[in-house]
């Protein structure tokens, strides 16, 4: 949160110093089309319910963690109108690691084991919006918000040794286990801006920052020594901050 507040500070900086600005140098206007190519960070402020295995129900005290991930991102702007934009934030897939907490303890009979690696993902959140950009057309530097909606699909997802280990000595299982996540839909808002390099140059340097409504439903599977399914579910609120600086070029 510190890090989003900051982030969120400086951008928000560069934006009242241009309201404030009365030179205007470069044309940022409708019909530019702006290809922004850089790297991304997401930090997930994730949540999520108790475990809940069928047939036997709750664990107490358990959650699931969702770790930091970065990956290289794409944005592009098409300025349907002058002040207005429509935005798009894609990416190659962000990887992240998941740890789960609260499991009973094998060895110490009604003690909790700590952070437990679960796996790990891949995801994507493809995310739109409309982005509006107050400063005067012409102006070099192009601070913007937006406000939108993110489509996230969850990929390669793997359930850790040590995870499976587990299944294996104390639920029982005797296949490999399955880690599913649904795809989610879900808000976004963004706070952005662009820096043009010069008055006759269409290069620019942009950073930004996205909040993303991710929630999905984890679901794990294997076939226990009984002979019958187990499925172990929660309910897991990513939430992410997404970070991105890069560069940019207006067409």
């Amino acid at each position: 949160m510190k890090a989003a507040n900051k982030a969120i500070g400086v951008i928000s900086a560069a934006l009242a110093a241009t309201l404030g600005a009365s030179q205007c140098l470069a044309d940022y206007e409708q019909g530019d089309f702006v290809l922004r190519i850089g790297w991304g960070y997401v930090d997930p402020s994730d949540d999520s319910d108790l475990l809940d295995i069928n047939g036997v129900g709750q664990l107490p005290d358990t959650r699931v963690y969702v770790d930091t991930g970065d990956s290289a991102t794409i944005t592009a702007t098409w300025l349907f109108a002058d002040h207005f934009g429509l935005g798009l934030l894609a990416a190659v897939p962000f990887e992240h690691d998941l740890e789960v907490s609260g499991l009973p303890d094998p060895v110490n009979p009604g003690a909790r084991l700590g952070k437990v690696d679960l796996g790990d993902l891949e995801h994507l959140p493809p995310t739109l919006t409309v982005q509006w950009f107050p400063v005067c057309k012409e102006s070099w530097v192009q601070p913007y918000v937006g406000f939108g909606v993110n489509f996230t699909t969850f990929m390669d997802e793997d359930i850790s040794s040590v995870a499976q280990s587990y299944f294996e000595d104390v639920l029982g299982a005797v296949s490999n286990a399955d880690l599913n996540l649904d795809d989610s839909w879900g808000l976004a808002g963004e706070l952005g801006v662009d820096i043009m390099f010069g008055r006759d140059s269409n290069w620019l340097f942009n950073a930004a920052v996205w909040y993303l409504d991710i929630d999905t439903d984890a679901k794990i599977y294997f076939r226990n020594d009984q002979g019958f399914t187990t499925r172990i579910s929660t309910d897991v609120d990513v939430d992410p901050w997404v970070y991105s600086v890069g560069l940019g070029y207006k067409f």
